[in-house]
């Protein structure tokens, strides 16, 4: 900063010089001194820098932001394990096969085998046969030969067909006569019942993305017997079912079941049904409305089909009640699969009209599930089991024919299951009728009162198991040979049993039926086996 005015000096002197030189004589000039300008010490004036004063005053803000709903897409979080121990998964096995024998003289065999092939096909082979000979009694005798075979083709667009083939073979014998008085050879004596089974089905193997279900289900049923009785079934079964969100299912039913059959005449039994029912879920209420149209003979009748259940506590108390009603045809499978002692020709093959009202309550406390049903319902044309003893052509053995009556009657069942621990599970039935009858003076070979309990307990780390079960029934009225009302005897029968496996593959059985060696005749003139046993080994593969 010095050096500025001595700078503006200099050049003001040069610029002087410059327009100066006209008056300069043209003569040299002489310089006598060198210019030495200086400055004066100047004082130096401090201004020291001032803040301005700090504004205290506090001010409000009002700030105007706008809403904008912002819509964000996230993955739900996925719970994982920590430090999970892991199990070893047990080998999976498609085979297993049960054989053995026991006394009275009796052989035992059951072979199944399950296959598939990727997701395409998947199917079983399963064949069981038993027989038994109680030799200390004429022709007490039976065999029984069942076989199948299933399979599923999982097709393209969600499709898939079933197909099954099935046979039975069933013989018996009745030995319901004096065996003091009469003797019959076992040939004399047989019954045969031979039943093949065809069925199939096309189906929609997973839901459609239209929420809807639907399958065809045609199948037919070829049965005769020793004495040239024969039986034609055909049943047609089509469906759909329509999802509303997801979980209120709407369902309708069409179906046609056929039934001819033939001795020295010729009966038929077709009923056509229609059956549309709608099904509403809720967290506590589900309410099943709907009916069941039946048409036979040209006979028409309309049976409701409603239940409306309360969850009052979760799944461990819920109530429910609701009304229903079928016809449920008679035919000589039916028949005969319930008392195979039947005399067929001469009875009339009908429906039975069935209406009813129930109601009751179940649970599932995980280790306790019940269920308790009261009902009251009106029968028309009820099957009953009637004493006959003059049947084809062989005097004193007792058969049972078909009569029918209509009945009042007043129900209570109830079933329980129970897990007091892991390994101890307990199971329990009971069943008790009433009917009141319009014609007949008892119901002719139903029981009033049956009782079902079994213990299973698991040992050895799933190894081995114990069985126990017991079974008790009332006595049961039949007419007999005097045309006078008897009644048969109450049972109770304890059996014991239990398992073993020896190895992953091989296991051993052991069956002791009946301990008490009750003998009481289910089928009036027909005692049952006593004690009896069977054991052998099991395998799987």
């Amino acid at each position: 900063m010095k050096k500025i005015p001595f700078l503006a000096f200099f050049l003001w002197a040069g610029a002087s010089v410059l327009f100066a030189q006209k008056d300069l004589p043209t003569e040299s000039v002489s310089i006598l001194k060198d210019f030495d300008a200086r400055l004066l010490e100047s004082n130096k004036l401090d201004v020291p820098p001032t803040l301005p004063a700090l504004d205290t005053t506090t001010k409000r803000q009002d700030y105007l932001v706008p809403p904008k709903p912002l819509t964000v897409n996230y993955e739900a979080p996925v719970l994982r394990p920590i430090g999970m121990r892991s199990v070893k998964q047990e080998k999976p096995y498609n085979g297993y096969l049960k054989a053995g024998g026991g006394v009275p003289a009796s052989m035992y065999g059951e072979l199944g085998y399950a296959f598939h092939s990727g997701e395409k096909f998947d199917g079983k082979a399963w064949l069981r046969h038993h027989n038994a000979n109680r030799k200390s009694f004429e022709n007490q005798r039976f065999a029984n030969t069942d076989a199948l075979i299933n399979g599923n083709l999982y097709l393209d667009n969600n499709l898939a067909v079933e197909g099954r083939v099935g046979y039975t073979y069933d013989r018996v014998h009745f030995y319901g006569y004096d065996h003091d008085s009469l003797e019959f050879t076992p040939e004399q004596v047989r019954q045969d019942f031979k039943i093949f089974d065809l069925g199939g089905r096309l189906y929609n193997s997973e839901r459609t993305d239209m929420d809807l279900n639907f399958a065809v289900a045609p199948s037919v049923y070829l049965m005769n017997d020793h004495y040239s009785n024969k039986e034609t079934g055909f049943n047609l079964d089509l469906s759909a079912t329509k999802w509303f969100s997801k979980k209120h299912p709407l369902r309708i039913g069409i179906r046609t079941d056929f039934t001819s059959y033939e001795d020295t005449v010729k009966q038929k039994l077709n009923n056509i049904y229609l059956q549309p029912v709608f099904t509403f879920h809720a967290d506590f209420l589900k309410l099943k409305v709907g009916g069941n149209f039946a048409s036979n003979r040209d006979v028409f009748s309309v049976f409701p089909d409603m239940e409306v259940l309360l969850r009052l506590w979760g799944d461990g108390l819920q109530i429910f009640a609701g009304a229903g009603g079928d016809l449920r045809k008679n035919t000589y499978r039916s028949m005969a699969e319930y008392n195979p002692f039947l005399q067929i020709r001469g009875s009339e093959l009908r429906n039975t009209v069935w209406r009813e009202f129930f109601g009751g309550a179940k649970g599932n406390l995980g280790w306790l599930e019940y269920q308790g049903r009261v009902s009251y319902g009106k029968a028309s044309d009820l099957a009953l089991f009637q004493t006959q003893y003059d049947s084809i052509g062989r005097p004193g053995i007792t058969r049972f024919g078909v009569v029918y009556d209509t009945a009042q009657v007043f129900g209570i069942s109830g079933t329980i299951k129970v897990k007091p621990m892991k390994s101890l599970v307990v199971t329990g039935t009971a069943n008790f009728n009433t009917y009141d009858l319009s014609n007949e003076n008892e119901a002719w070979g139903l029981p009033n009162l049956e009782f079902n309990a079994s213990a299973v307990y698991t040992l050895l780390d799933g190894k081995a198991t114990l069985k126990g079960e017991v079974y008790a029934a009332d006595d049961i009225a039949f007419r007999d040979s005097e045309n006078q009302p008897n009644f048969t005897g109450a049972l109770l029968d304890l059996s014991f049993g239990g398992t073993y496996r020896i190895t992953n593959n091989i296991g051993v059985f052991l069956d002791i039926n009946n301990v008490l060696n009750n003998t009481r005749e289910r089928w009036l003139d027909y005692p049952m086996f006593g004690i009896n046993v069977l054991g052998g080994i099991t395998a799987r593969f």
